[in-house]
């Protein structure tokens, strides 16, 4: 990648998550990356479309981060627990290094609107490949492997809420949780 552009993302990316994008201005990044405007326009048209690269190659990290959480997991169990764990740490991660973001973020929701379709399907994809995975061993019982993947997806959107509207939670002892009732349920068994 251009170094130019790179010192354009490093710097927005800097200052989005101080200000917020709304009070992010242009000249400001321009100012800041040390460039004069019309060289950032060869770059970007605006700053939305580096907030959009700076979501874009947060999602990269993000997959990296999921599968090799999954990768150094043995069991199907347990590569969900970790799916899980590592997204929720990663949400956190991110939530708390862009407060300013979290009360923009349903403003700003159109323009990383493809990144989040792209993330859907990967996280669709990843949990059926692990509940296949599990079924298949013989560790998971048969089922509706959609059904089963569409609610891991609301229950772990159920846990990422409060990140977005800053209250507290224990995401480790909430994922742990939610996963072994997923897994188990809640009822008693004899």
């Amino acid at each position: 990648m251009d170094e130019k552009r790179n010192r354009i993302i490093a710097v927005a990316k800097e200052m989005i998550a101080l200000y917020g994008l709304k009070k992010t201005t242009m000249d400001e990044i321009a100012a800041k990356a040390r460039m004069g405007k019309s060289s950032m326009y060869y770059y970007f048209k605006n700053k939305e479309d580096i907030f959009t690269e700076i979501v874009r190659i947060h999602s990269e990290h993000f997959h990296r981060k999921l599968n090799e959480a999954i990768q150094k997991a043995y069991s199907p169990q347990d590569k969900i627990m970790q799916y899980v764990r590592t997204r929720m740490l990663h949400l956190k991660e991110l939530s708390n290094y862009y407060k300013t973001l979290t009360h923009e973020y349903l403003d700003h929701y159109f323009f990383i609107e493809q990144v989040r379709e792209d993330f859907y399907n990967f996280e669709n994809s990843t949990l059926s490949t692990l509940i296949n995975e599990g079924i298949k061993q013989n560790i998971f019982a048969p089922c509706d492997v959609d059904v089963a993947v569409r609610m891991i997806a609301i229950a772990i959107k159920g846990l990422e809420y409060p990140l977005f509207v800053q209250k507290e939670q224990d995401l480790e002892r909430d994922s742990q949780q939610m996963i072994e009732i997923i897994f188990k349920g809640i009822e008693v068994r004899n």
